[in-house]
């Protein structure tokens, strides 16, 4: 292995960095107040966010890291806030248990799960917390879909089910949320099952019974990339009684394996009849040959993760017609000759979070363009102009991070090797991509075609 000291670019210009105070973010939102640009950061391992003034993006100004609420004040670990949106002035943020195959944390430490929602009109530099919506029986809450107006629609955990539902959270009061409705799938419902527990989150158990991983919503039709079920759509005009239009199978013969949510993402394209639909890899610095066991043991055989485009002209018969061409590997790579095998390890390579945020007019408004970050393969750009024929069009692969910004109490946590990750990516009404890292802090880019 050779550690790569400078990034790797193709059709991309490198603007600003900024190292989030050593917090590496996960997923991220943005909002314009008068002139200003924020940025905000959740996180991937740490209890809060980052908040930015981005409006120089060549010198972004790290505001502060905003500690989260902990459920006791004598143990500050075991807590995750892994989503943020952020639209009409309010903020809402993801609250949930941590992993420790992902994080490195103790199996069964205390946390509150659920959502909370929090003012950033008034002081967009310090948010006001103005209630919580609470999702008890599971991990809380993962992801969620909030780009404005009366309704969030949450990825949560609820009494009685195995793994994450949809949840319709009203917040025309916003100091009251209120859930109006819910969906699920009959094998999540347990309360008619004899001595059926809730697996616990992040076990192969879990990853492998249906759940609700990430949903888009536009025009009353809520995409939903639900693993091990497929993507689903539903009507969600009567926000009491959603009901499913389709479903279409993706796992198998994709995702799966030793990888990450095997649905993960589902966009729709602005207004013409496709969404873009992802089955979910996995970083590959948590894998090694040496491992005989657990989640990330030594793989043997391992499913295609797809990043894709299904055809929704007819919505109750939707097809994929396309998938995405395979990540070109850049002259420079020094961990081999493809993404599947690291240094001599194989990983479960695959797509991870696409650029899905739409609706403020802070974000860039296009549909001929896909903005998905790759894991080890880092930041891909394609050109969906054409969407039976999608080309990626540009690259950004920062360099390998010097060191390790979280482990495990054994330092033992990631023994794969030390490359590059992305983790999610933004587009701004200026141009400007926001790439934030696994083990690093956040790229600000533009691309040059």
């Amino acid at each position: 292995m050779s550690r790569r000291t400078e990034p790797l670019a193709k059709n991309i210009e490198f603007i600003g960095f900024d190292d989030l105070n050593g917090k590496p973010g996960f997923q991220m939102a943005m909002q314009k107040v008068g002139d200003k640009y924020y940025l905000y950061t959740a996180s991937f391992r740490h209890n809060g966010w980052n908040i930015l003034d981005v409006t120089d993006p060549t010198h972004p100004r790290n505001v502060k890291w905003m500690e989260g609420p902990w459920l006791s004040d004598d143990l500050h670990d075991g807590q995750s806030t892994p989503k943020i949106q952020i639209a009409d002035g309010i903020m809402v943020t993801a609250h949930g248990g941590t992993m420790k195959e992902l994080h490195g944390t103790d199996p069964g430490l205390p946390f509150w799960g659920g959502i909370m929602i929090w003012d950033v009109r008034t002081d967009p530099e310090n948010p006001i917390l103005l209630s919580k919506f609470e999702c008890k029986g599971g991990a809380g809450v993962h992801r969620f879909f909030y780009n404005g107006g009366r309704y969030i629609y949450v990825t949560g955990s609820c009494e009685g089910f195995n793994g994450f539902i949809l949840r319709i959270v009203d917040i025309k009061d916003p100091k009251n949320p209120v859930e109006v409705g819910r969906w699920w799938t009959s094998e999540q419902y347990l309360n008619d099952k004899i001595s059926v527990g809730v697996a616990r989150y992040g076990s192969a158990e879990s990853l492998s019974a249906p759940f609700l991983h990430s949903l888009t919503v536009k025009d009353d039709i809520a995409y939903l990339a639900y693993a091990n079920k497929g993507f689903i759509m539903l009507d969600v005009k009567d926000k009491t009684q959603p009901k499913m239009i389709s479903c279409l199978p993706l796992n198998p013969p994709f995702g799966g394996g030793s990888a990450g949510a095997p649905v993960h993402s589902a966009l729709r394209l602005g207004d013409r009849p496709y969404v873009v639909v992802s089955t979910e890899g996995e970083r590959p610095r948590y894998f090694c040959n040496e491992a005989t066991e657990g989640l990330f043991k030594k793989i043997v055989t391992q499913p295609m993760n797809i990043l894709g485009i299904v055809e929704i002209t007819d919505m109750k018969h939707p097809s994929l017609i396309s998938i995405f061409p395979y990540p070109e590997v850049p002259e420079g790579y020094t961990h081999g000759t493809n993404f599947n095998i690291v240094d001599g390890v194989r990983v479960p390579f695959g797509p991870h979070n696409i650029f899905d945020a739409f609706g403020p007019d802070v974000y860039e408004k296009r549909d001929d363009r896909v903005y998905c970050c790759y894991f080890g393969a880092g930041l891909r750009i394609y050109d969906v102009s054409d969407p039976y024929v999608p080309k990626e069009i540009a690259y950004f692969m920062p360099p390998d991070p010097e060191k390790d910004l979280f482990n495990n109490s054994t330092g033992d946590l990631l023994p794969g090797s030390k490359v590059a990750i992305t983790e999610d990516v933004l587009v701004d009404d200026r141009g400007y991509i926001y790439v934030d890292t696994f083990q690093d802090g956040l790229y600000i880019l533009r691309c040059t075609v």
